[in-house]
């Protein structure tokens, strides 16, 4: 038994040690360091199909003792995530992505529309036009953080910031455990919640991305077995921030048989767009589509030094990738494990060619990698061998697998 547990307890320690110096690397590369993020950005690609062979991998059971352990664990790191937030609340550093989230919020509860006001000013420099000063993002960014925000201004980022994290958390551990590995749901959790690198993005300076990456987790986790809530979940990821949310389109895509069901909930999801485009259609308009056309790719990214040529032609690559991805879940249903690959995958491709690597886009996969990690880490339940009765048979009761638990 001790060894079994220095087995597990190893697997677990090297998997942390790995996914914080990934993480810590990718917060460090400086800015006009892009290839440098492009290459860590490669390696975990080059990782994945190590994670799904790892995560597949059957071994002894762990002992319960690893489960309390890692229950410990992530109580540890909530408690101290929940402290660095309330000290984040005293005095709020909120960067732009909060500040004009929380002035979308106010004009639309003064009557105004968010995507005709100047909001995001800075944007409109960037782009070199007045018709890009609008909020940047989608309907449900605003619905989804206007409670907080109109009831305690700025510091309403942070708050909801606080149960978006929460629930990202729960939904890591719920979808790695989701097929019995009830250990593996506790390793990823502990690996997520880990992360000072994610608390620093969402409690100081009050990025918003989490909000469709949740979305997103949601649509996996009803995956084939309510597709129609899987599509809803989309939907309002795309009706969020355009990206992730348009990449999981066919990530999500559940079996044959379905796939009407879950078409209409996207459609349904799309739903809070529609009063706002049709209010003033040219403005939202560009906004949210035109201005992410003309952007300027920026030095964070390893697009910053090539021609406009060579980048049309990475971009097409890239799109010629996910129509592969797109391809192959149309063809069959993935599993549950093989889906998360693809759609880390997906994401990963979908960032590494966008106008800017910045640090905040690295929360669109990171619960996604966490939730691999933690599979790798654990493995796949024990087969156990049957046992033998008097005649020879395996009687009635006897288990074929062994569960982990604690």
């Amino acid at each position: 038994m001790k060894a079994m547990a220095m087995s597990s307890a190893t697997r677990l320690i090297l998997a942390e040690i790995g996914f914080s110096l990934l993480v810590f690397a990718l917060q460090k590369v400086p800015r006009g360091w892009g290839w440098t993020t492009l290459a860590l950005v490669g390696a975990i690609i080059a990782a994945l199909p190590f994670m799904l062979a790892l995560g597949r991998r059957r071994g002894p059971t762990a002992p319960q003792a690893m489960g309390r352990v890692l229950l410990w664990g992530i109580m540890l790191f909530t408690t101290a995530q929940l402290l660095f937030a309330i000290a984040m609340l005293v005095k709020p550093k909120v960067l732009d992505i909060g500040a004009t989230t929380l002035a979308a919020a106010l004009a639309l509860a003064q009557g105004g529309n968010p995507y005709t006001m100047p909001i995001d000013v800075a944007a409109g420099g960037i782009a070199r036009s007045a018709q890009f000063h609008g909020y940047k993002y989608l309907p449900m960014m605003i619905i989804i953080y206007a409670p907080l925000c109109l009831a305690f201004g700025i510091r309403g980022i942070i708050l909801t910031n606080v149960l978006l994290q929460a629930m990202v958390a729960g939904l890591v551990s719920s979808l790695a455990g989701r097929t019995g590995e009830r250990l593996a749901g506790l390793a990823a959790a502990l690996l997520y919640l880990s992360l000072p690198f994610v608390a620093h993005q969402v409690f100081t300076r009050g990025v918003t991305d989490l909000a469709p990456t949740l979305l997103l987790l949601a649509a996996i986790r009803f995956g084939d077995e309510r597709p129609f809530a899987a599509g809803v979940m989309v939907g309002f990821s795309i009706a969020t921030k355009l990206l992730p949310g348009i990449v999981m389109l066919p990530c999500a895509l559940p079996a044959r048989g379905r796939r009407g069901r879950y078409l209409l909930g996207v459609l349904c999801g799309l739903l809070p767009i529609l009063p706002f485009a049709a209010a003033a259609p040219e403005a939202f308009a560009a906004n949210i589509i035109l201005f992410n056309m003309v952007r300027p790719v920026d030095d964070t990214s390893w697009l910053f030094a090539l021609s406009p040529v060579a980048v049309s032609v990475v971009r097409l690559a890239v799109v010629g990738l996910l129509a592969l991805i797109a391809f192959k879940i149309w063809r069959r249903a993935p599993r549950f494990d093989e889906r998360c690959i693809l759609t880390t995958l997906a994401i990963l491709a979908a960032f590494a060619v966008g106008p800017g690597m910045h640090h905040n886009y690295y929360l669109w996969f990171l619960p996604f990698l966490a939730i691999l990690a933690g599979r790798a880490a654990i493995g796949a339940p024990a087969v156990v061998a049957p046992a033998a009765t008097t005649s020879g048979r395996r009687t009635i009761d006897e288990p074929r697998v062994a569960h982990l638990g604690t």
